[in-house]
Protein backbone atom coordinates (compact mmCIF):
# COMPACT_ATOMS: atom_id res chain seq x y z
CA UNK A 1 0.00 0.00 0.00
CA UNK A 2 1.79 2.88 -0.77
CA UNK A 3 1.68 6.50 1.27
CA UNK A 4 -0.85 8.09 -0.45
CA UNK A 5 -3.76 5.40 -0.23
CA UNK A 6 -2.70 4.95 3.48
CA UNK A 7 -2.94 8.58 3.99
CA UNK A 8 -6.44 8.93 2.26
CA UNK A 9 -7.88 5.92 4.68
CA UNK A 10 -6.37 7.70 7.94
CA UNK A 11 -8.52 11.14 6.46
CA UNK A 12 -11.40 8.94 5.73
CA UNK A 13 -11.87 7.06 8.67
CA UNK A 14 -11.34 10.74 10.45
CA UNK A 15 -14.10 12.27 8.69
CA UNK A 16 -16.21 9.44 9.00
CA UNK A 17 -15.77 9.29 12.84
CA UNK A 18 -16.70 13.55 12.72
CA UNK A 19 -19.82 12.81 9.83
CA UNK A 20 -21.30 10.25 12.66
CA UNK A 21 -20.49 12.93 15.17
CA UNK A 22 -22.62 15.28 13.43
CA UNK A 23 -25.35 13.34 12.78
CA UNK A 24 -26.23 11.69 16.07
CA UNK A 25 -25.61 15.32 17.54
CA UNK A 26 -29.02 16.20 17.15
CA UNK A 27 -27.49 19.83 16.14
CA UNK A 28 -28.39 21.21 12.27
CA UNK A 29 -25.03 20.62 10.25
CA UNK A 30 -24.97 24.49 10.37
CA UNK A 31 -24.36 24.71 13.79
CA UNK A 32 -22.42 21.16 14.44
CA UNK A 33 -20.08 22.52 12.11
CA UNK A 34 -20.03 26.33 13.52
CA UNK A 35 -19.24 24.64 17.33
CA UNK A 36 -16.49 22.64 15.50
CA UNK A 37 -14.81 25.45 13.43
CA UNK A 38 -15.20 22.99 10.43
CA UNK A 39 -16.13 24.56 7.41
CA UNK A 40 -19.82 23.29 6.22
CA UNK A 41 -18.20 23.09 2.42
CA UNK A 42 -15.47 21.20 3.70
CA UNK A 43 -17.90 18.97 5.38
CA UNK A 44 -19.75 18.19 2.84
CA UNK A 45 -17.51 17.49 0.81
CA UNK A 46 -16.12 14.56 2.82
CA UNK A 47 -19.69 13.53 3.90
CA UNK A 48 -19.38 12.37 0.18
CA UNK A 49 -16.27 11.14 -0.09
CA UNK A 50 -17.60 8.86 2.99
CA UNK A 51 -20.89 7.85 1.57
CA UNK A 52 -19.15 7.05 -1.75
CA UNK A 53 -16.66 4.68 0.34
CA UNK A 54 -19.07 3.33 2.15
CA UNK A 55 -21.24 1.90 -0.94
CA UNK A 56 -18.16 1.30 -2.65
CA UNK A 57 -17.40 -1.13 0.60
CA UNK A 58 -20.85 -2.49 0.57
CA UNK A 59 -20.43 -3.32 -3.27
CA UNK A 60 -17.43 -5.26 -2.71
CA UNK A 61 -18.94 -7.07 0.09
CA UNK A 62 -22.01 -8.07 -1.91
CA UNK A 63 -19.47 -9.58 -4.73
CA UNK A 64 -17.46 -11.39 -2.34
CA UNK A 65 -20.49 -12.90 -0.87
CA UNK A 66 -21.47 -13.99 -4.32
CA UNK A 67 -18.72 -15.57 -5.03
CA UNK A 68 -18.76 -17.61 -1.68
CA UNK A 69 -21.87 -19.02 -3.13
CA UNK A 70 -21.47 -22.28 -3.95
CA UNK A 71 -22.69 -22.57 -8.08
CA UNK A 72 -23.76 -25.90 -9.46
CA UNK A 73 -25.07 -26.95 -12.97
CA UNK A 74 -28.00 -28.73 -12.06
CA UNK A 75 -30.68 -28.64 -13.55
CA UNK A 76 -33.97 -27.86 -11.68
CA UNK A 77 -37.60 -28.04 -12.60
CA UNK A 78 -40.65 -26.91 -11.12
CA UNK A 79 -44.20 -28.00 -11.85
CA UNK A 80 -46.62 -25.04 -13.23
CA UNK A 81 -50.04 -25.60 -12.72
CA UNK A 82 -51.50 -23.11 -14.82
CA UNK A 83 -55.54 -22.66 -14.92
CA UNK A 84 -57.96 -24.58 -17.81
CA UNK A 85 -57.00 -27.32 -20.20
CA UNK A 86 -53.83 -26.78 -21.92
CA UNK A 87 -53.09 -29.98 -23.17
CA UNK A 88 -51.07 -30.32 -26.94
CA UNK A 89 -50.28 -26.49 -26.08
CA UNK A 90 -46.42 -25.16 -25.96
CA UNK A 91 -44.96 -25.01 -22.16
CA UNK A 92 -41.36 -24.90 -22.48
CA UNK A 93 -38.33 -24.44 -24.20
CA UNK A 94 -35.31 -25.32 -24.00
CA UNK A 95 -32.20 -23.62 -25.80
CA UNK A 96 -29.09 -25.43 -24.68
CA UNK A 97 -25.90 -24.70 -27.43
CA UNK A 98 -27.45 -25.68 -30.98
CA UNK A 99 -30.42 -28.04 -29.72
CA UNK A 100 -34.07 -26.79 -28.82
CA UNK A 101 -36.48 -28.86 -26.96
CA UNK A 102 -39.93 -27.82 -27.15
CA UNK A 103 -42.16 -29.54 -24.43
CA UNK A 104 -45.92 -29.41 -24.47
CA UNK A 105 -48.52 -29.46 -21.89
CA UNK A 106 -49.78 -32.74 -21.26
CA UNK A 107 -46.22 -34.94 -22.04
CA UNK A 108 -45.25 -38.13 -21.06
CA UNK A 109 -42.96 -37.66 -18.10
CA UNK A 110 -40.73 -40.53 -19.54
CA UNK A 111 -40.43 -38.90 -22.87
CA UNK A 112 -39.42 -35.77 -21.00
CA UNK A 113 -36.85 -37.53 -18.64
CA UNK A 114 -35.39 -39.44 -22.32
CA UNK A 115 -35.31 -35.96 -23.95
CA UNK A 116 -33.41 -33.78 -21.13
CA UNK A 117 -31.00 -36.79 -20.72
CA UNK A 118 -30.52 -37.15 -24.28
CA UNK A 119 -30.11 -33.04 -24.00
CA UNK A 120 -27.43 -33.25 -21.25
CA UNK A 121 -25.17 -36.05 -22.77
CA UNK A 122 -25.21 -34.09 -26.23
CA UNK A 123 -23.89 -30.73 -24.34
Amino acid sequence: MNVQKVTHEVRLQRWEKLVQECRSSGKTIALWCSENRINIKTYYHWQKIVCQATCQEFAVNQRRKLEMVPMNNNTVFAELNLPGNNTGKLAVTIHRNDTEINIYYGADPTIIETALSALGNRC
